[in-house]
């Protein structure tokens, strides 16, 4: 009886048990990233909660840069997932805009590879190219969407749709910071929804803002996100 051939698309065992060694590595790598930073994240922490020998830890990153790198890239192939994810939602682009926002600030308490990504880029670690493109891939989805609502009238006409896109992602850049500092992250979704709440008030049209309380407004927002029964893997397969 002649043994059938591993199928490409199913790896070997030995292959994915090198994945699930390097995917509870990476795991662990980005909760202390996320709760530490890149400078003050520990390798014995990192190697004591993945539960795996220092040996199979180098056999899949040589460094705690290495780590940092692929926590990022992560966090990086996320972002586009999250933002697809909202758009499919189905809703018009400011209630799109609203609820991506107030889904970061629940991703940004919860996610610790989008939280420990964002805090090893911050910190310098993966150089100084790499720190200002979670700004720029934000502002560049607000723009879109922001442009987008004020084209089918959904802002008022004297806002500048850039200039609020701007704003949204500086909004959420320092509500992340301070919520971080002052309570551990707890609050970020209660200060994303005032400023919200303050936002839409002076930038929305009264029509769509009649509509929008009317089916609810702010108190509608669920808790969560659409990918928040993704798993948390995503590492580039081991080869």
């Amino acid at each position: 009886m002649v043994d059938s051939p591993v199928s490409p698309s199913r790896p070997a065992p030995r292959q994915a048990r090198a994945q699930a060694t390097r995917d509870t590595i990476l795991a662990a790598a980005a909760h202390e990233f996320a709760t530490a930073g890149y400078q003050a994240a520990s390798l014995s922490k990192i190697l004591e909660r993945s539960g795996v020998t220092k040996g199979a830890l180098y056999f899949h990153f040589s460094s705690k840069e290495a780590m940092a790198d692929a926590v990022a890239a992560v966090m990086e192939r996320r972002f586009p997932e999250i933002t697809a994810a909202f758009e499919g939602l189905g809703y018009d682009p400011l209630r799109t805009a609203v609820h991506l926002a107030i889904g970061l600030a629940d991703i940004y308490e919860a996610d610790e590879y989008c939280i420990g990504g964002l805090r090893v880029i911050a910190d310098g670690a993966l150089g100084p190219d790499r720190i200002p493109w979670p700004h720029r891939y934000w502002e560049d989805v607000f723009i879109d969407l922001l442009g987008r609502a004020a084209d089918q009238g959904l802002l008022r006409p004297s806002v500048d749709s850039r200039d609020l896109a701007r704003t949204v992602v500086a909004l959420g850049h320092g509500h992340r910071v301070v919520s971080m500092a002052v309570t551990g992250s707890t609050d970020l979704r209660e200060r994303a929804v005032a400023s919200w709440a303050l936002l839409l008030g002076c930038v929305a049209d009264p029509a769509w803002s009649e509509r929008w309380e009317a089916a609810g407004g702010m108190a509608s927002l669920p808790v969560g996100h659409p990918l928040a029964g993704v798993p948390e893997s995503g590492s580039d397969p081991v080869p």
